[in-house]
């Protein structure tokens, strides 16, 4: 499946309604240029021709969808689908969610999150931050752990990358009603060997969510 053209008349609106550095989305509009079949995937070529950034997202089994950089505010990049769903990241990680059954509604820490300078997870890092669930879970503390970068190629929009993977240990530090299984899981980030970009990664929020991987496609479409 390909996107028609229309939709890069809709993102080329939003591009040019930008101001300050911040996009500010019409909903109305993304919803009619995102709503396509289900198993969207673009070209290298379609994906060039955006005016705004792109990424594909899959929620464990569900199929893959596509999803629209409408907000850069505050350090904050917000994600929309065509479905109402916005995820919200800063430097790569997830720290919010808006649609899901049970949304993160706040990460609490996210300062001194390692991820906020990629160098530091070449070193191993430890931080200690707080999940607040929807559905009144607030306050769980959560230790992370990166372990050692691996070499791993990929290719992805018939790009060859030569990429780094970084595996990130997490664990919940108190019982919660909520989490009634193993206490730890794993998060894995894919960064460009080259130009340390972030490219890919493989989230999940806590260990009975679903994993969400998330790929950058219009970062990898703009890499040599």
């Amino acid at each position: 499946m390909h996107f028609k053209p229309l939709i890069f008349i809709f993102i080329s609106v939003i591009t040019l309604c930008s101001c300050g550095g911040t996009y500010h989305a019409y909903y109305d509009t993304l919803k009619i240029a995102l709503k396509e079949p289900q198993d969207a995937s673009m070209t290298l070529e379609e994906v060039s021709q955006s005016s705004i950034d792109l990424m594909s997202v899959t929620r464990s089994e569900r199929p893959t969808a596509i999803m629209a950089l409408a907000y850069l505010e505050k350090g904050q990049h917000k994600w929309v689908s065509g479905d109402d769903i916005m995820f919200v990241l800063e430097k790569g990680r997830l720290v919010r969610t808006i649609g899901l059954d049970n949304d993160l509604i706040h990460t609490v820490n996210t300062r001194e999150d390692p991820l906020k300078d990629a160098s530091h997870l070449f070193k191993d890092r430890q931080w200690q931050f707080a999940l607040d669930w929807e559905n009144d879970e607030y306050g769980y503390p959560v230790t992370s752990t990166f372990g050692q970068p691996m070499s791993e190629p990929l290719t992805i929009l018939t790009k060859s990358i030569d990429s780094i993977r970084v595996t990130e240990t997490l664990r919940f530090e108190a019982p919660s009603e909520y989490i009634q299984t193993t206490p730890e899981w794993q998060n894995y980030y894919w960064y460009d060997k080259t130009t340390g970009t972030l490219i890919k990664s493989k989230q999940t929020l806590s260990p009975l969510s679903e994993p969400i991987e998330m790929t950058y496609l219009s970062r990898i479409a703009r890499l040599d």
